[in-house]
């Protein structure tokens, strides 16, 4: 009697094991400049955040994807974040873009998805399961904020199904919190001075001239302090004075219009952009009205046409 023996052969293979994705916190820093520029001109930045799935050989399947809400955010003004300056009132709306050209903006409460094309992509090489993903900001431009350091803090929430499997049997889901920090540092800046050209018009006598007030406006950051100063004139003596070949004709700037407060060129003759005219409290200008007199005290020179050139000079 022959006996027949089967040989069974199990094979048993070890459960597979995947952790879930995970993620970790980004920043991005625009570059500084001025407050003036920032109200001009948008300001760029960028920043690269990650789903990290772990590692694979395989080609991502057809279905695969991550989408990425943009669900919080400290500070916000309608579906934008906004960059805030500590406690204050200033803030500076900012885009964020799923593309460098900022063709597809990301809003609050708004959802991108990458699919399986675009994460084989992102990822640079097929099969790989970390995924660098970019974000694209930009400023808002239009806006009037003092100088300082601004910020805000932006939550997206990515959610996933990514194969970590041959054939997709084992597929991975689940969502991540993306927390990103914007910062945007702003300093002070003058863009503008506007200074009419100043007339006394024609008069037989020095004691003829009427005193003539005028207004020099001055274009500033928000806040900011500086002084403005004019210069002594091309003929100064004692007292500024005008010219007509080598005659001359004495003339003072006052601060106001008391017409005893000097505007001159240095220490206390400067005027504080704390004490102008009409003080920049809540946007950029600040008007600094004048007074300009022919001296009375004096001879009347020759008949003729008198000029000077006086400068002004901002300090900040």
């Amino acid at each position: 009697m022959k006996k027949m023996m089967l040989l069974l052969i199990l094979l048993v293979c070890p459960a597979l094991s995947y952790a879930a994705c995970t993620t970790a916190a980004a920043t991005a820093t625009f570059p500084a400049v001025s407050t003036l520029t920032a109200a001009s001109t948008a300001n760029p930045s960028s920043t690269t955040t990650y789903v990290n799935c772990g590692a694979s050989l395989l080609t991502l399947g057809a279905d695969n994807y991550i989408a990425y809400q943009f669900s919080a955010a400290t500070n916000l003004s309608g579906t934008r974040a906004t960059l805030k300056k500590d406690t204050t009132t200033d803030n500076i709306p900012v885009r964020m873009c799923t593309d460098s050209a900022c063709n597809n903006e990301l809003v609050y409460g708004g959802t991108y998805t990458y699919n399986s094309t675009a994460l084989g992509v992102l990822s640079g090489v097929a099969g790989s399961l970390n995924f660098p993903i970019p974000l694209y900001f930009t400023t808002v431009t239009g806006q009037t904020v003092a100088a300082g350091t601004y910020t805000v803090g932006i939550t997206i929430t990515a959610t996933y199904r990514v194969c970590v499997a041959v054939g997709c049997l084992i597929v991975q889901t689940g969502t991540l919190s993306i927390p990103i920090t914007l910062t945007l540092v702003l300093s002070n800046d003058c863009s503008t001075i506007v200074a009419p050209a100043l007339s006394f018009g024609s008069a037989p006598l020095v004691s003829s001239f009427s005193t003539v007030s005028q207004t020099i406006n001055v274009t500033c950051s928000k806040g900011s302090t500086y002084t403005v100063g004019l210069s002594n004139g091309s003929y100064y003596s004692t007292t500024r004075n005008m010219a007509s070949g080598t005659n001359r004709l004495a003339y003072e700037i006052y601060k106001g219009t008391s017409g005893t407060n000097r505007w001159g060129p240095s220490g206390t003759e400067r005027w504080s952009s704390t004490t102008a005219t009409t003080p920049a409290t809540t946007g950029t200008v600040s008007a600094f009205t004048y007074t300009a007199q022919i001296l009375s005290t004096q001879l009347t020179p020759a008949a003729g046409s008198y000029t000077d050139s006086v400068t002004v000079d901002l300090s900040f």
